[in-house]
């Protein structure tokens, strides 16, 4: 093989590896936890239930905005628990211009159906207090868990800390009760009754 020729294998080869390389790790960071399109069944997202002091419902709130999950709050530090079986994709620690407070943003993935966008709000008022939420989550992107595994700790900064509650179906939202299993709906309903705000658990 002559020079010119050797020369050309090398780089289409190095390009190939780059490629591949890149493209393994986008999969790392986009496959779910299971390779089906099964309705996903949520568990309760807290391991003490004690601390709740908080509902706010799904849907459109009697004050005229949606609302895009279902926000549960508490007044102590709090540990989180998986919800269900899940493949991390995404944390984002970010300033909610919106509420005037930091937060994390879990990002996971059930399957190919059913992705989560669950927002950590310790109602961090400044960057140090951001940071010890995101360091309190015990996460790291590509990871796999298993329902009923530790995510770490909401902590609590404020009367309002709470976690937002997304869900998307196919990529569209949807209301995450209707996705509970009876044990964990009685749990909400029994915390929205005590202490619910936005009209219904599911705006309907």
């Amino acid at each position: 093989m002559d020079r010119k020729r050797k020369i050309r294998l090398i780089v289409f080869l190095s390009i190939g590896i780059v490629l591949g390389g890149s493209g393994g790790y986008v999969l790392f960071r986009i496959i779910p936890a299971h390779w089906t399109t099964d309705r996903v069944q949520i568990s309760f997202p807290f391991a003490d239930t004690q601390y709740i002091d908080a509902v706010q419902g799904y849907g459109e709130m009697t004050w005229g905005d949606f609302h895009n999950g279902i926000d549960i709050g508490v007044n102590h530090t709090t540990e989180l628990i998986a919800w269900c079986d899940l493949r991390i994709t995404g944390l984002k620690t970010w300033f909610n211009e919106g509420g005037g407070h930091w937060q994390t943003s879990i990002l996971a993935a059930y399957n190919w159906r059913y992705k989560f966008d669950v927002a950590v709000e310790s109602w961090a008022l400044n960057e140090t207090y951001a940071n010890l939420q995101r360091d309190a989550i015990n996460l790291k992107v590509g990871q796999t868990v298993e329902r009923g595994d530790s995510l770490g700790y909401l902590l609590s900064h404020g009367e309002s800390a709470h976690i937002h509650f997304g869900l998307k179906e196919s990529g569209e939202n949807v209301c995450p009760y209707n996705f509970m299993i009876p044990s964990t709906q009685s749990t909400v309903d029994h915390f929205f009754a005590l202490y619910g705000s936005g009209g219904t658990i599911c705006g309907d």
